[in-house]
């Protein structure tokens, strides 16, 4: 950890990499570069410099944060009284024009609408049934050619069953075909786990590729490894290949030897070349004679992927299948090529979420059918019904009706080749419970500032200014004391049209000082993408600047003065553990975790971490530490996308979103690292989020597709934040290869709708207060904390809170 403190003044700037180009407003980015190296690489081997301001006269000095005051009217300037009167007249507008509709035309349309509906259903099975008897009528041509055909369970027969058992807790293995293959140890399949494994094996006995998609944590790689031992008693002993990623591999590993260690294993990865991975597959295929399980990672599959090309496969499965939703993707294109008999894919996200993604599972799953995907997008295209009207009202009553007819419908194509199951389904008794909270973090006033100064398109000017007079304050142990006034002072001079030197000898010492330790992170700050200003702001002020040379200086609270949800963390986060409860904390940003991680030390936590820069084996040493019953860490640190996916971490039962993702799935993910098979307690999710702010646009996407429809109707009024939040995507739109409606919402009209939302009068979620905030009450806190089991009835009335929010239960009595 000191370590870590030590070098981030110098390493933060690095880490951060938007990909844009640098914006150049300040002066003191572009000028005197020469001379500031100059500078630098001289004072290496001088003195240190120490300031001593000869005029640091209270009387005379002045306020820093002079300039600090709230002032809205540029802001107010921003939101332009025009756009608001418009946005007011075209809604007029649209109303009226709607009101003159007669209802012979809404009849006609609804009419047309369900003639879609209902061509399309039998489109759709028609599609499905015939994919099925042609996949089934070319293996068994290809079975006649090689050997008999054996007798096999047909597909249709599966599917055909009245009823399942995969709502029962108690075994019902006499209703399956196949039971619990031998070569599975230390284990009892589910009765849900083991109608997966026989679906699996009509799927292989038929020769049919398929997708496992059930809901993350019900044990989709159990269920993989079962049919892995099923085949290798009955028909063939490999050799099989697993692609997955990198953070999963060595999850794999230890289920296969946890579950079936009879089966030879190989992880294919090695960071010293090809020629050591070469020689050591190699060596694998010659101790098992051809057979076993090979387990490697995307990026090997990429590197090596002619000598995977080398060998012929019985199996293939893709772990995390999503990634290859993408066609265009390499990827996909390199899985392609690989000489397989069968392929799986498996996936807890739901991917078809337009025809070219349906298209590409299709493809790689039945790709001699599906070979051409400007043919099957012409099946779907529907731009001749004559739909659309001239209403709005009724267009998007029409798309709505579309697109849950479409989605449904085209989803049929996939469903015998698909298996889905839902954890509320299947282990409705098991599971323990789980309920979720949005967390109302008040901004503090600097983030305030700083989100006010982004929207201005002035963050640049306001990170400089603070920069320096946190630097010249906080670091007088190690450079000397200078007034107020004298910072003032530089400051001016540095943003200043004509940089001509100084006569004042303070003000040269704090230009070398400026050149040393300021000025080059400043230049590594590259601000051009503003919503992921908006969302560090919303996180921590930090993340633009670290004032301390000495980085063991940073006491709690100046951290928490930085960030309202660190002020939230305090309330939450120490009396869980207190409690007995462990903590994953998950965020989007790796610098975060920094700060995250030095907030943990400041309070004494013991804690472990995942970012995107650890290696494989120090990940796993971290998240067995953790597991570990009679460890010493109550607190685990994750990179959401580096670690939300394919980890075991049922040690914990609270989670802690710091910051959400765009894609809501992302964040279910990281819930489900914990809330799993193998959890016995009951789940707590705390969702951070401050009201009125860009996260209220993130979270309007997560809340169209599961609860809090107050959120999507307030943000009604917004229309360009509406369609950034995703709400109004159409499924049909996209699958007939139209372009939406609106063209995309210039910077200005994006800037324009956060502001008013920033300056609303009212919270856009439903707190009593907005930006105000506060700190949670006793109260509420006492909510937070409830694992009762009453806590988590499904009909439990819901009181209102001024600061939370329950955002979703999952109780076992639904």
């Amino acid at each position: 950890m000191v370590a870590t403190r030590s070098t981030r003044s110098q390493a933060n700037g690095a880490q951060i990499n938007y990909r844009e180009k640098q914006e150049s407003d300040l002066r003191p980015d572009n000028g005197d570069s020469d001379t500031s190296e100059d500078d630098n690489d001289n004072s290496k081997d001088a003195e240190p410099i120490w300031l001593q301001d000869e005029n640091i006269a209270e009387d005379q000095d002045v306020a820093l944060s002079s300039d600090e005051e709230e002032n809205d009217d540029q802001l107010n300037q921003l939101i332009d009284a025009n756009f608001v009167k418009k946005s007011d007249l075209k809604e007029r507008e649209e109303n009226a024009e709607e009101a003159v509709i007669d209802d012979a035309t809404i009849s006609l349309k609804i009419n047309k609408l369900q003639e879609f509906v209902k061509q399309s259903q039998v489109y759709s099975g028609i599609i499905a049934d015939t994919l099925l008897n042609k996949s089934q009528d070319r293996q068994v041509k290809s079975d006649d050619t090689e050997q008999p055909a054996k007798k096999r369970k047909k597909i249709t027969d599966f599917f055909g069953k009245s009823s399942r058992a995969i709502e029962s807790t108690e075994p019902q293995s006499e209703k399956f075909t196949h039971q619990q293959p031998s070569l599975l140890h230390n284990c009892e399949l589910k009765p849900y786990q083991l109608e997966g494994v026989n679906w699996l094996i009509t799927l292989y006995e038929n020769g049919l590729n398929g997708i496992l998609a059930d809901e993350m944590g019900l044990g989709k790689t159990l269920q993989s490894i079962a049919l892995f031992a099923f085949i290798t008693e009955m028909d063939t002993k490999g050799p099989f290949l697993i692609a997955a990623p990198l953070s999963t591999v060595d999850t794999w590993m230890s289920e296969f030897a946890r579950f079936a260690p009879d089966i030879s294993v190989l992880k294919y990865y090695d960071s010293q070349g090809q020629q050591k991975r070469a020689s050591k597959i190699k060596n694998f295929f010659k101790q098992t004679k051809g057979s076993g399980v090979v387990i490697t990672s995307y990026e090997m599959i990429i590197r090596d992927i002619d000598l995977i090309l080398s060998y012929h496969w019985k199996f293939l499965i893709v772990d995390e299948g999503h990634r290859i939703k993408n066609i265009n993707c390499k990827l996909i294109q390199e899985l392609k090529r690989i000489n397989t008999s069968n392929r799986l894919l498996l996936t807890g996200t739901p991917l078809q979420n337009n025809l070219g993604e349906l298209w590409s599972l299709l493809n790689f799953i039945l790709p001699d059918i599906f070979a051409d995907f400007e043919i099957f997008n012409k099946w779907f295209d529907f731009t001749d019904l004559e739909l659309q009207s001239s209403s709005e009202g009724l267009n998007k009553l029409i798309n709505d009706e579309l697109e849950k007819s479409l989605i449904s419908n085209l989803h049929t194509i996939l469903k015998p080749f698909l298996l889905r199951r839902l954890k509320k389904v299947v282990l409705a008794k098991s599971l323990p419970p789980k309920r979720e909270y949005i967390v109302n973090c008040p901004l503090t006033p600097l983030q305030i500032k700083f989100y006010k100064a982004a929207l201005n398109g002035k963050l640049k000017q306001t990170v400089f200014k603070q920069a320096i007079k946190k630097f010249f304050s906080l670091n007088q142990d190690h450079i000397g004391q200078v007034s107020n006034k004298t910072i003032r002072n530089f400051m001016n001079w540095k943003m200043s049209e004509e940089q001509e030197k100084p006569a004042d000898k303070v003000i040269l010492e704090m230009d070398k000082l400026y050149n040393e330790h300021i000025r080059r992170e400043l230049l590594n700050k590259k601000l051009q993408n503003t919503m992921i200003q908006l969302r560090q702001i919303v996180d921590s002020t930090l993340l633009f600047f670290f004032p301390f040379m000495d980085p063991e200086q940073l006491k709690l609270d100046f951290l928490l003065q930085s960030s309202g949800k660190l002020q939230i963390l305090q309330q939450l986060v120490p009396p869980l553990i207190h409690d007995g409860h462990k903590v994953l904390i998950f965020t989007q940003f790796v610098t975060m975790l920094d700060f995250l991680e030095d907030w943990c030390e400041l309070n004494q936590i013991s804690v472990c971490r995942i970012d995107g820069s650890m290696d494989n084996d120090t990940r796993q040493e971290h998240i067995n530490r953790f597991n570990s019953p009679k460890g010493q860490y109550k607190a685990f640190l994750i990179s959401t996308r580096a670690g939300g996916l394919g980890i075991n971490l049922t040690a914990a039962d609270s989670v802690v979103l710091f910051d959400s993702d765009w894609n809501p799935q992302v964040d279910l993910q990281a819930m489900d690292r914990t809330h799993r098979i193998g959890q016995t307690k009951p789940v707590v999710v705390y969702r951070l989020c401050c009201d009125n702010t860009i996260e209220h646009v993130i979270m309007t996407r997560a809340a169209s597709k599961r609860r809090l429809e107050k959120m999507v109707i307030q943000m009604g009024k917004f229309s360009n934040l509406k369609r950034l939040a995703g709400s109004e995507q159409s499924f049909s739109g996209m699958s007939a290869g139209r372009t939406h409606q609106h063209s995309s919402p210039s910077n200005k009209e994006l800037m324009q709708e956060l502001s008013q939302l920033l300056l609303s009068g009212e919270s856009s979620i439903g707190f009593a207060r907005g930006l105000d905030g506060g700190a949670l009450t006793g109260d509420e806190l006492k909510e937070l904390f409830d694992r009762s089991a009453a806590a988590f009835k499904p009909k439990r009335a819901e009181k209102e809170w001024d600061h939370i929010k329950l955002f979703e239960t999952t109780s076992a009595e639904e």
